[in-house]
């Protein structure tokens, strides 16, 4: 684990803090699959106890980011290519239906706000940096939908795609530049109220990204 402590945390949010900066990690590659973690390590790194280290690993367990095993302990989660098919056969059934509420719900400042993380991501060639501000401008666009637990399922499987998207990226790097124009005309679209062209970009954004994560996962095997 090669990221800096953030310090002594308190003992009410020690439990958050752990786990957002556990999940940061994961999200963004510094982890790679099966990277295991132990307790006691994450304690002395966060300068806390090791309870709310129990609770922040058993929460992303529970959010499938990282595997519990009786035998190998808790490691971050495998993945594989059968997942990623599962992951986005669901992704392209609901994301329609998520970006049909984000076009009618939408602010102006959440606009600006997507802007902003598309000119970070154009700004940005790190595979794992990209990835971070990829699910933080997707997790945008959900959360302006205001379905609240549409957007939480949702939440739950881009968190396991970043995994795939991140591995993805390290072996076509193209894909960014293809991203970010793909991103562009998405916001471009939810600005101008076209419910079926911005359902027609996110689903066509998903099968390029499933695509490339079957095609590096089999290159892989």
């Amino acid at each position: 684990m090669t990221a800096q402590s953030p310090g002594p945390v308190g003992h009410r949010t020690a439990q958050a803090v752990v786990a957002e900066m556990l999940r940061t990690e994961i999200l963004s590659g510094r982890m790679p699959s099966r990277t295991r973690l132990l307790q006691s390590e994450i304690a002395e790194r966060f300068a806390t106890s090791t309870t709310p280290v129990r609770e922040a690993l058993r929460q992303l367990v529970g959010e499938g980011l990282l595997d519990g095993d009786p035998h190998r302990g808790v490691t971050v989660h495998e993945i594989s290519l059968g997942e990623l098919e599962e992951i986005y056969e669901i992704r392209l059934r609901l994301e329609p239906l998520a970006m049909e509420a984000t076009v009618a719900n939408i602010t102006d400042d959440d606009l600006e706000a997507a802007r902003s993380l598309i000119d970070a991501m154009e700004a940005e060639q790190d595979p794992a940096a990209w990835t971070e501000l990829n699910a933080r401008f997707h997790a945008l666009l959900a959360g302006s939908s205001g379905r609240t637990r549409l957007s939480g399922i949702l939440t739950s499987l881009r968190n396991l795609s970043a995994l795939y998207i991140v591995r993805s990226l390290q072996g076509m790097p193209d894909r960014i530049r293809a991203g970010n124009h793909e991103h562009r005309q998405l916001v471009a679209a939810i600005e101008d109220g076209d419910v079926a062209r911005a359902q027609e970009l996110e689903l066509l954004h998903l099968r390029h990204t499933l695509e490339i994560g079957e095609m590096q996962l089999r290159a892989e095997a």
